[in-house]
């Protein structure tokens, strides 16, 4: 301190906030404090790095933490005074002060979502206030030193936790798996019904033969099952459910939606013909999607009235299951917000300690203001995003996605960093972490041209943005993205389907090297080896309107050569679909064999416009001619070959799983399980 008027002013803030200085804060004991440090060598001093900062706290609040950082503690929002034991946990500290704003209690979260439902129905006049801000070069080398506990996510192709008996979901990172509505266990298949009546159904599998075990029914009103685990004995559902009992019917200007609620249940199928229900956790929102690492679930789901104006002050905070079980509000500390922004709407993010040893409980569950879209996992860290739309003056506008990063340690759950960036997400794979840089590629709009521009990032722990393309495949939007080490596959789309591989070895300078274009476009990306990749997508065909979607294709892509990508070839299906076009969980993948299978309908357009020209024709009652099934798909020697497994017509598929030789393909209502060998 340079006089005592640093001291004399923290003292009149603490009389105007009515606030009673602990006898340890006075003048004389922190001088004495501060001389003590400096004669030891200020061995508990930390240095924090200098970052613009726009959390602002409380004036009282900031110049008391000023002190406190000065003589090596800090205090947290419970008021307990803790010390910080390394120069990286300071600075992960100092990192969730950019760009996140915490409250003092109900009634100032109350406010902020207030601010956030009238600055929604205004003009508003906002840029980059956090994050987005390019460092120098002595910064990203110091900030990219990884530490001994950062995750390195790199993917050498399709999981080897593929190579067994049976198959397992087709997830992003490896060793963190993902839900899906089918899973086995090498000996039975447990799938999701699709009536919408929240049934799980359980067949034994054993070499074709197939046998329904149970059916497990939710045991909440208003509910459906989205997807779920197995591991070991136990299985994990997740659900969500309405809860009607607010809603107000008269008054329309009254009228309140369901609140929605997302569920885990979680069974001992030990005895598979009667699971026992062990443990029930619920949070608010409806379900956005999960990750499970080891033993723990993490689940995040999004709440808000995006619509409606909040009721009452209660109904704008998000609620979880207490160690009663019962559903209470989350303890006000363990709600943030994005500064500045403009949705108000919540990740909200539970974790459940699948053994029975812990719950996911209020006291750990956190929820985040203003990022509910798409996010990435991977064994340490979560990553959630949230799109918005900002006015920077007369007829200019900006879309940014705001990024937050959490670090997870089984059921502990603690905010690390928040940045912005420009643009729009695709989809979860158009993120990565690698080696403590997250490489995200975004879809930006450009108001001024009136055409889409697509651009790719590189952050670094503190999620500032260290480098990034320039805009790429101008009118075109980013449809899939796939990472691998240090490499970036991305196709963009309007007429024609470009790939373009990315070199990210220097973070600071990502650049394009090479890209070829094919009709058509993948909207997913899968490795094949390390010189081949397949895409899954969509074939297209030109009418007098335009470009329009016609069916499935398959591309396959020589990605030897960095700077010059082949196509080796392509396969079209027209009139048909399957939902690996849009979900890559649908994808399943056995490597010991060596090949792909995806779910797949047909449909005879050409039969159905015969008919509908026909003046009688009652498309009520036209049977129409579906082929359903699933398509095995080989890769050899650069080509693509294809095997059709059809069902009955009738029968639509989702899914389908492999045990040994033989593929498992339920149809959506799980009534009949078909099979087919393959070797």
């Amino acid at each position: 301190m340079k006089n005592n008027n640093d001291f004399e002013f923290v003292s009149s803030k603490f009389s105007e906030e009515n606030v009673t200085p602990p006898e340890s804060l006075n003048e004389e004991n922190i001088k004495a404090l501060l001389e003590k440090e400096s004669e030891e060598g200020s061995k508990n001093v930390v240095k924090i790095k200098k970052k613009k900062s726009v959390w602002r706290p409380l004036v009282a609040v900031a110049a008391c933490f000023a002190i406190i950082v000065a003589s090596g503690v800090y205090a947290n929002q419970s008021g307990v005074f803790s010390r910080f034991t390394s120069e990286k946990e300071a600075e992960v500290e100092a990192g969730v002060m950019d760009g996140i704003e915490t409250y003092n209690n109900y009634s100032e979260l109350k406010s902020a979502v207030d601010k956030i439902n009238e600055r929604n129905s205004k003009e508003q006049k906002s840029g980059t206030t956090f994050g987005g801000i390019l460092k120098s070069k002595s910064a990203v080398q110091e900030d990219m030193a990884v530490d001994e506990n950062s995750a390195e996510t790199a993917q050498k192709g399709p999981s080897d936790s593929n190579n067994s008996n049976y198959a397992k979901t087709n997830v992003q990172v490896e060793a963190v798996d993902e839900g899906d509505i089918l899973k086995t266990d090498g000996k039975y298949l447990y799938y999701i019904e699709d009536d919408y009546n929240a049934v799980v159904a359980i067949f034994s599998a054993n070499n074709g033969v197939t046998e329904l075990q149970t059916k497990i029914e939710a045991s909440v009103p208003n509910a459906n099952f989205c997807e779920l685990y197995i591991k070991g004995n136990r299985l994990i559902l997740i659900g969500e459910r309405s809860d009607y009992s607010n809603v107000k019917k008269n008054d329309y200007y009254d009228y309140t939606p369901a609140e929605g609620y997302t569920f885990i249940h979680i069974y001992n199928v030990k005895d598979i013909k009667k699971p026992k229900l062990i443990s029930k956790y619920e949070q608010s929102g409806y379900y956005n999607s999960s990750r499970m690492t080891g033993d723990c679930v993490y689940l995040v789901s999004n709440y808000g009235d995006f619509y409606y104006s909040y009721k009452n002050d209660d109904n704008c905070i998000p609620c979880a299951s207490g160690e009663d079980g019962k559903t209470v509000k989350l303890p006000i500390n363990n709600i943030s917000g994005i500064k500045d922004g403009t949705d108000s709407r919540y990740s909200v993010i539970g974790a459940l300690d699948i053994t029975g040893k812990g719950k996911a409980v209020k006291k750990t569950t956190k929820a985040i203001l203003g990022v509910n879209q798409q996010i990435y996992c991977n064994e340490k860290n979560l990553y959630l995003t949230g799109t918005i739309n900002k006015k920077l003056g007369k007829d200019k506008y900006q879309d940014y996605t705001n990024i937050v990063r959490l670090t997870v340690d089984k059921t502990n759950i603690s905010i690390s960093a928040a940045g912005r960036v420009k643009g729009r997400v695709n989809d979860q794979f158009s993120m990565d972490e690698n080696d403590g840089v997250l490489r995200i590629a975004l879809t930006d709009y450009d108001y001024d041209n009136g055409e889409d521009i697509n651009r790719l990032y590189t952050l670094d722990k503190q999620l500032n943005v260290i480098g990034q393309t320039e805009g790429f495949a101008k009118g075109e939007h980013i449809e899939a993205v796939r990472f691998i080490g240090e490499t970036a596959y991305v196709i963009t789309y309007e007429q024609t389907d470009p790939l373009f591989i990315m070199d990210l070895s220097n973070p600071e300078n990502p650049k394009i090297t090479g890209e070829v274009k094919i009709d058509g476009f993948s909207s997913f990306l899968t490795p094949v080896d390390e010189n081949t990749m397949l895409g899954i997508g969509y074939a297209t065909k030109e009418e007098e309107w335009g470009i329009v979607q016609d069916g499935l294709k398959l591309a396959l892509f020589d990605i030897s050569d960095k700077n010059k990508p082949r196509v080796l070839d392509e396969f079209e299906i027209h009139d048909s679909g399957s939902e690996a076009q849009y979900n890559h969980k649908a994808l399943t993948i056995n490597r010991e064999k060596g090949y792909f299978a995806i779910p797949f309908s047909n449909y005879d357009y050409e039969e159905y416009d015969e008919f509908a020209n026909n003046d009688d024709f009652d498309d009520d009652s036209y049977i129409r001619d579906y082929e359903n099934g699933v398509l095995v798909i080989r890769v050899k020697n650069g080509k693509l070959s294809v095997d059709n497994l059809k069902t009955h017509n009738d029968k639509t598929i989702r899914r389908c799983t492999y045990i040994g030789d033989f593929i498992y393909a339920p149809d959506a209502n799980a009534k009949e399980v078909y099979k087919f060998i393959v070797k």
